[in-house]
């Protein structure tokens, strides 16, 4: 890795949550992973099209309402703020992947450029998708049909 990257890969590392053990790590970010797919369960109520039946299809209909939100400059609406909206639907992904492709589990790892910082993700086999900061979809311009969620599945689940 060059010396702008391994920079890079610091600074982000320093950004990661700590703690003092693995078994710490997992016993919180798990408990966030509820706490925030749980949230997404609740955008039901406030949403006729959205259902959070964690099918791969479920991933379209929550980009629309982020893309709603983000083009309205409006997440308040909601009852969060984009950066944990982008968290729910990082969770929410996950999840959906885990229960519907075979193999794929949650996992916690230590970052490798920072001791004692740790992100939690999905696995199956040698890929690992890491979730900690959520996903963000594609903006409208190059997203044009809101199903850059559903993309991003597919493409790690066949």
């Amino acid at each position: 890795m060059s010396k702008s990257g391994l920079k890079i890969a610091g600074e982000y590392g320093k950004r990661l949550p700590a703690f003092g053990s693995h078994q710490e790590a997992e016993r919180v970010l798990f408990a966030q992973r509820d706490g925030l797919v749980a949230a997404v369960v609740m955008l039901e109520r406030k949403s006729s099209e959205f259902r959070a039946d964690f099918t791969p299809e479920s991933l379209n209909q929550l980009e629309a309402m982020f893309s709603e939100s983000r083009d309205a400059q409006d997440f308040n609406r909601l009852g969060v703020d984009k950066t944990t909206f982008e968290r729910m639907i990082g969770m929410y992904f996950g999840e959906v992947y885990v229960r519907n492709v075979p193999g794929a589990e949650w996992f916690v790892a230590e970052y490798a450029f920072e001791q004692g910082r740790y992100e939690i993700g999905v696995r199956k086999g040698l890929l690992s998708l890491m979730l900690t900061n959520g996903l963000a979809p594609e903006p409208r311009e190059r997203n044009f049909r809101q199903r850059s969620l559903l993309r991003l599945y597919r493409k790690y689940s066949g």
